[in-house]
């Protein structure tokens, strides 16, 4: 029995050493764990230095060509022949449409009959005319008798007159059977066919013709937007400020952009009261023809900035709504800065207060710090 205990006891001995031993090397090793948690790591950083930058706002806008002619008929009757298709280019000058005129080629036939009717009448009583007044210097007829073949002249020259200006009108209204195309450009939806009958109360027009030599871009600011543009660029009035910007760009759904650049050349006199915004016009050339109304796009308005200290967004980060950046200690220690925005585009901030030229700050990998920690700092 003794020895059995004897057994036990000094092979519970030998355990507790084993776990000592082991409790010895944990401690041992602890230490060199937490120096390797506090090691420095490598992190990016930049220089604080002032420079001049070019930034753009971004503006969605809608185009429009630099004139929509709505073509609608000025008489009545039924469409009788449709002379292009839609989408088709077309020539001022070009006949489009032409409505039924053979009621309108008789009106003007008969307004053209009264015309020389009325015109006969004119030489018949001037003949009277010219009669009576011999006779009445032979002292055969009396002035009486000549006033009224007077009159009767007079009357026929007027009726002449009035005749002549129906053969006119019906003329003209002949003539409104042809619509013509005032301008160049493109027809637009068709939505009438052949034999249909339109005039004047009809709600469609014919069709709607495009020119689009020109663009019109039409795009709006927000009234905060609208301050920081009376605020940046120079001028005492609006219309100053207009004429010193730059040219501008569109930027078309794809992402590409357009071939020419354009100018900024219109902005209306009041706000929007349902968006509280404010119109302007860009004018781009549509070197061929490659926009088309109702095309959409994004009006790239450029801005610069002399000395200034600009820093990326992707070196920043919010803390509720403060925009933050990590700077960097001689002792190569973080600490979080607060910085004032003075401006910003797609990519950058422009800061007008947080940092100075000089400080150094995180570029990249803020997210992996903690305010006080030390890093291994390299120059980006």
């Amino acid at each position: 029995m003794d020895n059995i205990y004897d057994f036990y006891s000094r092979k519970s001995k030998r355990y507790f050493g084993i776990i000592l031993g082991l409790l010895f090397l944990t401690a041992a090793c602890s230490p060199k764990i937490e120096k390797s948690e506090e090691e420095s790591i490598t992190i990016p950083i930049a220089e604080i230095k002032k420079e001049r930058y070019e930034m753009a706002d971004y503006f969605p806008g809608v185009a429009s060509g630099i004139n929509n002619v709505e073509l609608r008929p000025q008489v009545s009757g039924y469409l009788d022949k449709i002379l292009v298709d839609e989408g088709a280019y077309v020539k001022k000058g070009q006949v489009l449409f032409i409505i039924q005129e053979k009621t309108f080629q008789e009106t003007y036939q008969s307004a053209t009959a009264s015309t020389e009717m009325a015109q006969s009448l004119v030489k018949k009583g001037q003949i009277e005319y010219d009669r009576i007044k011999q006779l009445e210097r032979a002292n055969v007829l009396s002035n009486v008798q000549l006033q009224t073949a007077k009159e009767e002249l007079d009357f026929a020259k007027a009726a002449v007159r009035k005749a002549e200006a129906d053969e006119k009108l019906a003329a003209i209204k002949k003539s409104f059977t042809h619509i013509i195309a005032p301008v160049s450009g493109y027809i637009g939806r068709i939505p009438y066919k052949k034999g249909a009958l339109v005039g004047l109360q009809e709600k469609e027009p014919l069709t709607v013709l495009s020119d689009i030599s020109e663009i019109h871009i039409y795009f709006s600011m927000s009234e905060t937007d609208f301050l920081k543009f009376k605020s940046h660029y120079s001028g005492s009035t609006i219309e100053e400020k207009i004429k010193r910007l730059p040219p501008v760009q569109l930027q078309l759904p794809d992402e590409s952009i357009f071939s020419e650049n354009g100018k900024i050349d219109l902005v209306l006199g009041q706000f929007d009261a349902h968006t509280a915004a404010i119109n302007f016009r860009a004018t781009f050339k549509n070197t061929g023809n490659l926009l088309r109304s109702g095309n959409t796009g994004r009006i790239i308005l450029p801005k610069y900035y002399d000395d200034v200290i600009k820093i990326p967004q992707s070196a920043t980060f919010k803390i509720q709504d403060k925009i933050m950046v990590y700077t960097v200690g001689k002792d190569n220690t973080v600490h979080l800065a607060s910085l004032k925005i003075r401006d910003k585009d797609e990519h950058h901030y422009v800061v007008s207060e947080g940092v100075d030229i000089g400080d150094r700050i995180v570029s990249k990998g803020a997210d992996r710090l903690k305010e006080g920690q030390r890093i291994n700092p390299v120059n980006e």
